[in-house]
């Protein structure tokens, strides 16, 4: 938090100067400019040019010269030039119907210095010496308002003179339907580029922070993941000093704790079915001795027992392998294995036919030992819970720097809330747990354990035909 409290101050700060300095360079100094400081000097040089215009051309043409000069800016105009204390004759009139206060403010504020009337209670004015009431004023914008729907702006435009007493005046009225007024009221590309200053100016200050937060939490996550996934020997890869550096540092025990629980499990069951493997094996022994000295009506209770013994003859079995294939990451060697033989070579092993659809070229990197058992276990899986006339197939596709296999049957499938558990250790559907349907729910535990040792990954989908669809995907050869 003090980390995220001295970033938004400094981000704060650089955004008050960044804002300051703008405001300063685009509305001039003072808060009595800010409202029309940049607009001035506009209407000033646009005034001025009109001026010069004026000067090179008779009296006739000024029309033509305003409205070519506001047309460049869509704007209407009105030049009314003023002739002593009168209403003055008007030249230009096209911004329509004008409010009352914005035409009386054109006429008073827009009198040259040397008729305006004294001020209430003062003396007259001394009034300026010949040189200066001949000499030529510059152009003067009055104000820039908003009124009666619209925007307006007075400029009054000393006019050439003959030399014979003050110079004329013309008050020119501006009126735009917008603030901009093609730029000549208010420019937003200096707001535009100011903004986008002050946006990158904003990135470069946070992006080092966030990108900084954003990757370690997706180390983080990566990790976890990892973690959900049986790989415990997970590293963030990271150090920090801070709250998300203690997460990281957790996880890290978290998963070495969670692999020693892992690793004594599996030893601890590795252990017991070793064990338990001896007098099974005495067991069925001497059940088979007592089977030829017992009489007749005894023997459909030996033959029970007989298959009980069995069942926990292949459940110990199971239970090795699914120990063995948990351990053999460690000390599993790659090497590079054709899919297509690999998957016929296990058809022909569990005795089922299956339709290939795999490519020679197909190569995977994996331990032939481990892989050949995980085919087979899903062949065995297929055959037994869909039937001995069941259709398997068996299709490869390449995907970036992996090869996934599909291998699919026809047989009544897994519901799709269970997809999801079927890998999980003793888990059995439903459907399947039945002493007929055989299995202690490790053959598609097995498979997993077995594929992850190589690197790979497996996954259950349900098929085309309503079977049960698995998907291994292995590395690329």
């Amino acid at each position: 938090m003090a980390k995220v409290g001295v970033w938004l101050a400094a981000h704060l700060l650089v955004l008050a100067a960044a804002f300051a300095g703008f405001l300063s360079w685009q509305l001039s100094l003072g808060l009595d400019s800010v409202l029309s400081g940049a607009a001035q000097g506009r209407l000033r040089n646009f005034g001025e040019a009109l001026v010069a215009d004026f000067g090179r051309e008779p009296e006739e043409m000024w029309p033509e010269i305003v409205n070519r000069r506001v047309a460049e800016y869509g704007v209407s105009a009105r030049l009314r030039v003023m002739s002593g204390r009168g209403p003055g004759r008007m030249i230009v009139d096209e911004t329509g119907p004008v409010p009352r206060p914005i035409e009386r403010r054109l006429m008073d504020d827009g009198r040259p210095p040397d008729r305006r009337p004294p001020p209430p209670g003062g003396r007259d004015r001394p009034p300026p010496p010949p040189e200066e009431a001949r000499r030529p004023q510059d152009a003067r914008p009055i104000f820039l308002v908003k009124d009666a729907g619209a925007y307006w702006a007075g400029l009054a435009l000393p006019l050439p003179d003959e030399g014979r007493g003050p110079p004329p005046l013309a008050l020119l009225l501006l009126r735009s339907e917008n603030a901009a007024a093609g730029g000549l009221f208010f420019d937003y590309k200096p707001w535009l580029w100011g903004g986008l200053a002050v946006l990158v100016v904003s990135l470069a200050l946070w992006a080092p922070f966030v990108l900084g937060i954003t990757r370690y939490a997706s180390r983080l996550s990566a990790a976890t993941g990892r973690i959900a996934d049986g790989n415990f020997e997970t590293s963030i890869g990271a150090t920090r000093r801070d709250e998300l550096g203690h997460v990281g540092a957790s996880i890290e025990i978290m998963a070495g704790r969670l692999g020693d629980h892992a690793a004594r499990q599996k030893r601890f069951m590795a252990d017991v079915a070793h064990e338990l493997c001896a007098p099974v094996a005495r067991m069925r022994t001497g059940l088979g001795v007592l089977e030829h000295a017992l009489a007749a009506e005894h023997k459909p209770r030996l033959e029970s027992i007989e298959e009980d013994a069995a069942e926990l003859s292949a459940l110990l079995s199971e239970l090795l392998e699914f120990t063995r294939a948990g351990t053999a990451a460690a000390r599993v060697e790659l090497e590079s294995l054709g899919l297509r033989q690999l998957v016929a070579e296990a058809a022909d092993r569990e005795g089922v036919a299956v339709d290939l659809r795999i490519g020679e070229s197909a190569n995977i990197r994996g331990d032939r030992k481990l892989l050949l058992r995980a085919v087979g276990n899903v062949l065995r899986n297929s055959r037994r819970h869909a039937g001995e006339g069941c259709r398997i197939s068996a299709a490869a596709r390449e995907i970036p720097g992996k090869i996934e296999l599909t291998l699919e049957d026809d047989g009544p499938g897994v519901p799709d809330d269970e997809l999801a558990r079927i890998f999980e250790p003793f888990y059995r559907p439903d459907r399947a747990r039945t002493r007929e349907a055989g299995g202690a729910g490790l053959g598609l535990s097995i498979v997993a354990a077995s594929v992850r040792a190589c690197g790979g990954e497996v996954a259950a989908a349900r098929g085309e035909s309503g079977g049960l669809r698995i998907i291994i995907s292995l590395p690329q050869a």
